[in-house]
C-alpha cells in the first residue's frame, strides 16, 4: 500500500470517493473560473477555440484566467487517473491480460495530457528554445493515438473476459462519434480545397475542430467513468 492509498483511506475513506469528489469539484470550478475569466473582447467560442485556449496567456486568449484552468484541468485528469486505476483492478483472473496491458497506454495518455496543460498553447512563451504551441500541440495530437490504443484494448479485453457486444455499447459509440467527427472534419479539408475563399481553421458549423475536440473530451470523461464502474464480465 503507498501513501497515498494510506491518506485516502484515512482522510476520505476506503475507497477514495471522497477524494474524487474533491477533484471533481476543483475541475469543475477550475474550468469554469477560467472561462468565466476569459476577456469578453476575445469571444471564446466552443466553435471557433479549443479548450486549450481557457489555459493560454497569450493577450488575444485568456491571460487572466490561464493558471486557473492548469489547475482545474490538473484535478480533472487527476481524477480520470483514479477511475483509470479502479478500472485495472478490475481486470483479474483469466482472460485480463489484454485489459490489464491496456492500463498502459490509457495511463501514458493521461500523463501527455497532464503535461501539454503545463506547456501552455501559448505563441508567447518558449519551452526548451520552442514556441509553446509546438511543443504543447504535439503533445496533444501524440496522446490521441496512444489513447486509442488504450480504448480499443480496454474493449476487446471486456469482449475476451465474457462481456456481451450489447454491454460494450458506449466504446462503440465512442467509435462512431470519432469516426464520424474526423468524416466532418475531412469533409471541411476538401471542401476547402475546392473553394480557395473558405479557411481551413477553425471550420464552419459541424466541421469545427474545436467543437469535435470539446464533443469528444467530454465523452471520454464519460467514457472513463463507465469503465471504472462497469465490471469486465459484467454481461456473464
Amino acid at each position: 500500500m503507498t501513501w497515498l492509498s494510506s491518506v485516502c483511506r484515512l482522510r476520505y475513506g476506503g475507497d477514495g470517493r471522497g477524494l474524487r469528489l474533491a477533484l471533481a469539484v476543483i475541475a469543475v470550478t477550475g474550468v469554469g473560473v477560467a472561462w468565466g475569466l476569459y476577456p469578453p473582447e476575445n469571444r471564446y467560442s466552443i466553435l471557433t477555440s479549443t479548450i486549450s485556449y481557457l489555459g493560454s496567456p497569450d493577450p488575444d486568449r485568456n491571460p487572466q484566467g490561464w493558471r486557473v484552468y492548469q489547475v482545474g484541468m490538473t484535478a480533472l485528469i487527476l481524477l480520470m487517473g483514479s477511475w483509470l486505476r479502479r478500472r485495472h483492478v478490475g481486470f483479474l483472473g483469466r482472460g485480463s491480460v489484454l485489459g490489464r496491458i491496456g492500463s498502459a497506454p490509457l495511463v501514458l495518455a493521461m500523463g501527455m495530457m497532464l503535461v501539454s496543460v503545463w506547456i501552455p498553447d501559448s505563441r508567447t512563451q518558449e519551452f526548451l528554445g520552442e514556441k509553446a504551441t509546438r511543443v504543447h500541440t504535439r503533445l496533444a495530437i501524440l496522446a490521441i493515438p496512444v489513447l486509442g490504443v488504450g480504448l480499443t484494448l480496454d474493449t476487446v479485453g471486456r469482449f475476451v473476459m465474457g462481456t456481451w457486444l450489447v454491454r460494450l455499447w458506449p466504446a462503440f459509440l465512442f467509435a462512431a462519434l470519432v469516426a464520424f467527427g474526423f468524416w466532418k472534419l475531412a469533409e471541411w479539408e476538401s471542401m476547402c480545397r475546392a473553394d480557395r475563399s473558405l479557411r481551413h481553421w477553425p471550420g464552419d458549423g459541424l466541421h469545427s475542430t474545436p467543437l469535435w475536440e470539446w464533443i469528444t473530451f467530454l465523452y471520454l470523461i464519460g467514457h472513463l467513468r463507465w469503465m471504472s464502474k462497469a465490471p469486465p464480465a459484467g454481461g456473464r
